[in-house]
């Protein structure tokens, strides 16, 4: 099936290629907003059709998630920009959905993103430190810093936080560090980490939220809770100031 590729489908692609999987809302934040979410779910279902993008439904009722497909590898690589196409969705799907709701808070900021990596690109990348965040975020704010986000689904146990408590606070060298900033699955599980986080963390700042509110809004919203002090609805950018 032959189609003709818009600009805006360019970026559906590209921003799967970047993301691996992303779910239809995710989408529709990041490249539909002027539009309904039925026109939304027609165009990505033409560029399935096409084979430009996969899609992927774990059931009836489950929102459909989408990846670069084979003939959106092409596109993209004729581009100049080099891809690989997704095949089935990670077995820690949750996840990586998750990760991604917090890189469009990120990219949604007013404030200047100078750059926003996943922990898979940061691999990638050559990243040598051994604390590999979810997140990683550069922001004008109104200085450089740098944000650690980690997704904290309740799986973990308190020894695991605590080591990565201790590689935080370690520093890394060339990223002027401005926060860890932990994004719970739920309410209780950061009133959890409010309570821990005192007896784990260092004297690096550690700020806490909750991924509904923050995939609502963007990381501008004073949604954030200082979980040292207990102070809360901070802003993630004047926390650094």
């Amino acid at each position: 099936m032959r189609i003709r590729i818009s600009e805006r489908d360019r970026r559906v692609m590209v921003k799967c290629a970047v993301a691996r999987w992303l779910t239809t809302g995710q989408l529709q934040r990041l490249c539909f907003r002027e539009v309904s979410a039925d026109a939304a779910r027609k165009s990505l279902r033409r560029l399935a059709q096409s084979g430009h993008l996969v899609t992927h439904r774990e059931h009836s009722m489950a929102e459909a998630i989408h990846g670069l497909g084979p003939k959106g590898k092409v596109t993209l690589g004729a581009k100049g920009f080099a891809a690989e196409a997704s095949r089935e969705p990670p077995r820690q799907l949750e996840h990586l959905v998750g990760i991604n709701d917090v890189r469009i808070a990120v990219e949604a900021s007013r404030h200047g993103v100078l750059y926003c990596f996943a922990s898979w690109e940061l691999q990638a990348l050559g990243w040598a430190h051994p604390l590999i965040p979810d997140l990683v975020a550069g922001m004008r704010c109104p200085e450089r810093k740098a944000f650690l986000f980690e997704y904290d689904r309740s799986t973990e146990g308190l020894a695991i936080l605590a080591k990565k408590f201790r590689l935080y606070e370690d520093g890394i060298p060339g990223v002027p560090l401005a926060a860890l900033v932990m994004v719970a699955d739920s309410d209780r599980r950061l009133a959890t980490l409010a309570r821990k986080i005192p007896e784990l963390a260092g004297e690096r700042p550690v700020l806490g939220c909750v991924l509904s509110e923050l995939a609502a809004s963007s990381i501008d919203a004073r949604i954030f809770t200082d979980l040292r002090s207990g102070t809360g609805r901070l802003g993630l950018i004047e926390s650094a100031e």
